[in-house]
């Protein structure tokens, strides 16, 4: 049994893949497979893969597979490379992005903490790979610790960062029971991460980035363009009803449902006319609202903001980001903190 699959769903990345690939292979041992999942790809993505694979050893390249399917999407490329994983652990590569060079050293120690989840940062990464200022870093616990069991206040941290990308952490590949990607668009991460980390006993954090986030222009959550923002809010639409059920039940999902609600509503006012966005408006509002009072739960400003302004209708939305630039300005003034 390997200690840890790597997950890597492609599609027509000739560009990236030796990139994504070979930041593996420079870190990659016994302890590791990685399983990379052709979802039909029409490019040269694989013939590119299988070259490079043939040109490394044997004892580098033996834990690396290749699977092949139709084009079904990410969501069912990854499902089927956790039916295959073999690993205790596994996580996931997206084809356009890399391992940072300190991944292997760091998780190491990680993987023997036997931690449910073991939680990452990320560096943006400029289309030829050199770093940006944007970064994330999760700091987890208040003491020096790397390890704690679960406890509400690590999930309050961790729900309210908001940071749902799958690859910025390593799971036991237990969680994933009963858990699949759904097949969505966008959002596929958010609409399934929350519910592998509601099931985790302990965590282990380390506070680096260790997922390099390559930013294309033209990629599905970077793109503008009115048939993508239509893909987006219909995937919305249906992630938005699952984060109620949830909240009905673990009202930590509160978080995720107003951090996606204003997302909705922001490309429904930003990108639609009035009358869709109130529509839109109207749909989720006011289950929110015949919810209990979950406000404390919620770190982020605007976020909270907007969860205090649905009772005044549609209107209620323009107030809070009103109201959210006010409290900006205020606490930079004072020096303070603004969560967002």
């Amino acid at each position: 049994m390997f200690k840890l699959t790597i997950i890597v769903p492609i599609y027509n990345v000739e560009k990236y893949i030796l990139d994504c690939i070979q930041s593996i292979i420079k870190q990659i041992d016994d302890s590791i497979e990685v399983i990379c999942i052709d979802d039909g790809s029409t490019d040269d993505s694989i013939k590119l893969l299988k070259t490079y694979l043939d040109q490394i050893p044997k004892s580098i390249s033996k834990n690396i597979k290749i699977l092949q399917q139709e084009n079904l999407g990410v969501s069912s490329a990854r499902n089927l490379g956790i039916a295959h994983a073999k690993g205790m652990y596994i996580t996931f590569l997206d084809s356009d992005d890399i391992l940072l060079n300190s991944y292997s050293k760091e998780i190491k120690p990680a993987l023997l903490s036997n931690a449910d989840i073991i939680t990452f940062g990320y560096q943006n990464l400029s289309e030829n790979l050199k770093p940006t200022a944007q970064y994330f870093i999760p700091n987890l616990f208040d003491n020096n610790e790397n390890y704690q069991a679960s406890n509400q206040n690590i999930l309050i941290q961790l729900f309210n960062y908001n940071r749902w990308f799958s690859g910025i952490r390593l799971y036991k590949a237990n969680l994933f029971k009963e858990i699949n990607f759904p097949d969505l668009t966008h959002y596929e991460d958010a609409a399934t991460i929350p519910c592998v980390i509601i099931k985790a006993k302990s965590f282990y954090n380390i506070n680096k980035p260790l997922y390099g986030y390559r930013i294309r222009s033209s990629s599905a959550t970077n793109s503008k363009k009115s048939y993508n923002i239509d893909r987006s809010l219909n995937c919305l639409e249906q992630l938005l009803p699952t984060f109620i059920e949830q909240a009905r039940i673990y009202p930590i999902f509160i978080i995720p449902l107003m951090h996606f609600f204003y997302i909705y509503l922001y490309q429904s006012t930003r990108f639609k006319n009035k009358k869709i966005a109130k529509t839109n408006w109207k749909k989720f509002s006011f289950k929110i609202q015949e919810m209990a009072n979950l406000a404390p739960l919620i770190k982020n400003e605007h976020n909270r903001t907007l969860y205090h302004c649905l009772k005044f209708g549609f209107y209620g939305f323009y107030l809070s980001k009103f109201i959210s630039r006010l409290l900006r300005s205020a606490k930079k003034r004072l020096g303070q903190p603004y969560h967002q």
